[in-house]
């Protein structure tokens, strides 16, 4: 999502919890042996990285900047993110750092990696009846370096699929996979200086907008622009404060490798923060031109966390205004759902939606849910089980169970 920042700690750092400022010689070591498998499994695919915008406002993190280099969320972690992944985000703890502190990094160089396998069994409802695949989903490496004010990110990994046909081209691609192993879904340079709230970055990445969930699949991310390969070639700016951020977006086609989007326009996102910060209200907007398809955009986002049920409320909802050649129509994108946070590394997060590609006609509608079961056991390792029904229509649902393996360097 993309996504909103991993958490900052609640009254607890990585050292109180581990007892020492990283694992054992035989936790070490055990870690350096999942890192390995985890590098082995996942080599072959690759999936966009985002962080889980359900941490924002449950665990004292408010802003995507607050553990996250982008300003958006998302991508390689920050020390403060680091410390985190150590903290009350696992169940374990652990050394957050990379490659669990065995060698520091200078303060103008940050290096990640994200490694991610995944086992999933869809059922149609349909003759083909039902499939199963085990394959890759991500393995991307990131670097930034930093100069002063200024900063350069690149990610680049291995891209994937499930089916083995090496000529298909996807949706949102143009050229068969087969020519485009190689990809960098995200490269830019920032201007950031560290006594402001401004910023500015041109580059490939995602436009902060909308909730940011890490699974392309839903459709506040499919169905408006930012589905798996979709980052476009931006310049945006931004000012982010302590209540309140706001993104200006300009975007266009990535005219290197002709991968993702292939529309023009700008997109804003602007977030109001209160009642202590656990509310937030955002309104957002996108305006984009692909041939002679115009698309406009506009919704709202909101979060509330109560803190005695330790439960977080969302919701995100988009009108869209298509104008194409053969007619026009105003469609509808809708998420709302909750996620339980019972404790360290444990999250359990229920999704409803639902999108209408013309409110004026009946039978468009396809209703979704998803249900997803989240554990981090130890730092830089996760699991999480999804499951998924499609309703559209007059239609058969569709069921969609997913398990992911997630390492983190």
């Amino acid at each position: 999502m993309s996504g909103i920042e991993i958490p900052a700690l609640r009254g607890r750092r990585r050292d109180d919890r581990a007892g020492a400022p990283g694992p054992g010689r035989r936790s070490l070591a055990c870690a350096l042996a999942i890192s390995a498998a985890f590098v082995a499994a996942s080599v072959g695919g690759a999936r966009q990285a985002h962080a889980y915008p359900q941490w924002q406002l449950s665990n004292e993190a408010v802003r995507c900047a607050q553990c996250h280099f982008s300003p958006g969320g998302g991508g390689l972690v920050n020390d403060y993110g680091r410390d985190a992944m150590g903290g009350d985000q696992t169940t374990f703890g652990g050394n957050g750092a990379f490659l669990y502190g065995i060698s520091p990094l200078p303060s103008w160089l940050a290096v990640g990696g994200d490694f991610r396998g995944a086992y999933v069994v869809e059922d149609q409802a349909t003759s083909t009846g039902t499939k199963q695949a085990v394959f890759p989903m991500q393995a991307d490496l990131q670097m930034r370096v930093a100069v002063g004010d200024f900063s350069a990110y690149a990610s680049g990994g291995l891209r994937g699929q499930v089916r083995p046909d090496s000529d298909l081209v996807p949706d949102q691609n143009y050229r068969p996979i087969s020519t485009s192993r190689l990809i960098s879904r995200e490269h830019y340079l920032m201007w950031r200086p560290s006594s402001t709230g401004w910023y500015a970055r041109a580059g490939r990445f995602y436009a902060p907008f909308g909730l940011r969930m890490a699974e392309h699949v839903l459709y506040v991310r499919r169905d408006l622009g930012f589905n798996q390969l979709e980052e476009s070639y931006n310049l945006s700016v931004g000012q982010i404060g302590d209540r309140s951020e706001v993104h200006l977006t300009a975007f266009a086609p990535d005219f290197v490798r002709h991968l993702g989007a292939r529309s023009y326009g700008v997109a804003v996102y602007a977030e109001q923060r209160g009642f202590d910060d656990t509310a937030l209200l955002a309104g957002q907007g996108k305006l984009d031109v692909n041939d002679d398809v115009t698309r406009a955009i506009g919704g709202l986002v909101g979060k509330l966390f109560i803190a005695p049920g330790k439960t977080l409320l969302f919701a995100e909802t988009d009108a869209v205004r298509l104008v194409t050649p053969g007619g026009d129509s105003t469609q509808f994108v809708g998420a709302f759902g909750a996620s339980l946070l019972p404790g360290h590394g444990l999250m359990a997060t229920v999704i409803g939606e639902r999108r209408q590609t013309d409110i004026r006609v009946s039978g468009t509608a396809t209703n979704a849910g998803t249900l997803l079961v989240t554990w981090m056991p130890y730092a830089h390792t996760e699991l999480e089980l999804m499951g998924r029904l499609q309703a559209p229509s007059g239609a058969d649902t569709t069921k969609t169970v997913l398990l992911q393996i997630h390492f983190i360097l």
